[in-house]
């Protein structure tokens, strides 16, 4: 296997278990909704908790990076600007020797 396909196979895995904290997460927030609180430290109000914090920062991040994304688009439709693809230009990439 490439180092490519590699990668591309650990991104696609990253992202289904993101994606499954994130639904687990909101299917136990509504499983447990309505739940019988033992009161103060309570450990189910505790999960809902870790639960609603998750959420909150996925959705910040998936925010961030749709906005990027958009000014990005922006930039290139507008100015014609290219961004460089997620493969970087490196010195053993351009098969160059460093002989001095």
């Amino acid at each position: 296997m490439t180092h490519s396909r590699k990668a591309r196979i650990a991104a696609l895995l990253i992202c289904v278990v993101f994606c499954c904290a994130m639904a687990f997460s909101a299917f136990f927030i509504i499983a447990e909704a309505d739940h019988d609180c033992a009161g103060e430290h309570c450990p189910i109000c505790a999960e809902i908790a870790a639960c609603v914090v998750l959420l909150e920062t996925a959705a910040v991040a998936v925010i961030f990076s749709a906005s990027r994304q958009f000014h990005h688009m922006v930039a290139a439709c507008i100015c014609g600007i290219r961004f460089a693809d997620s493969t970087s230009t490196t010195l053993v990439s351009l098969k160059i020797l460093l002989l001095n």
